[in-house]
């Protein structure tokens, strides 16, 4: 079972393999990744960059894939045209991890480094808990400045400011949800800091895929 994993940062790899470990093992992991996606990417996805992710995803499926995932976030609408083009099983960043969300609770802190990011976070996570008929009280928390320390070598940094915001964020919410790729790289010391739930976009994607592609 080949999962493809597309990716526009060099920082998402990393986290999905460690998800694909942890959740589906026995998937034949492939990344692709276009760091031009991000870089050419301002803030809204235009009809050439529509095209282009959906060009991806058709060299996927047309390379041995059996399932499709986008790690960039802002990404996730090209989703559902997508599926109209290929037919294997197409998932974004999102829709596994905001399942898992609304399952917590009403009350889903989110963080993230990137604005559009956080924004598309609290409008797939209404969705999410609308097909469920239930409500959510997004609480966000925007750190822009964990994209640089991502970037730091050994992270250690960028671990200990994401888990301030963890702390802080903790006392008011069901559960965390962590809304990009790459800061799955610090759910093990996250998890010895709080006992609220912790939601990994790569970990909840990995297990999607388990259940999608695993015939029982």
């Amino acid at each position: 079972m080949r999962v493809t994993m597309i990716h526009a940062v060099a920082g998402s790899i990393h986290p999905t393999q460690m998800a694909f470990r942890d959740e589906f093992p026995d998937a034949e992991l492939v990344n692709v990744m276009d760091d031009s996606l991000l870089a050419d990417y301002g803030d809204n996805i235009t009809a050439k960059l529509r095209r282009r992710m959906s060009q991806l995803i058709c060299y996927c499926a047309d390379h041995g894939a059996d399932a499709v995932g986008l790690a960039c976030s802002v990404y996730a609408p090209v989703v559902e045209s997508a599926r109209n083009l290929v037919d294997i099983p197409v998932l974004s960043s999102y829709e596994a991890v905001m399942d898992d969300a609304v399952s917590y609770g009403s009350r889903i802190g989110i963080i993230a480094s990137v604005a559009a990011t956080l924004r598309d976070s609290k409008y797939y996570l209404q969705k999410a808990a609308e097909q469920r008929g239930t409500t959510v009280e997004p609480q966000p928390l925007l750190d822009e400045n964990l994209m640089r320390l991502m970037s730091i070598d050994g992270q250690e940094e960028f671990r200990q400011s994401l888990a301030e915001a963890v702390q802080r964020m903790a006392p008011g919410v069901d559960a965390i949800l962590l809304s990009q790729f790459s800061m799955a790289t610090a759910l093990p010391h996250l998890r010895e800091i709080t006992n609220v739930p912790l939601l990994s976009a790569p970990h909840s994607s990995a297990r999607r895929f388990k259940e999608l592609l695993t015939v029982a």
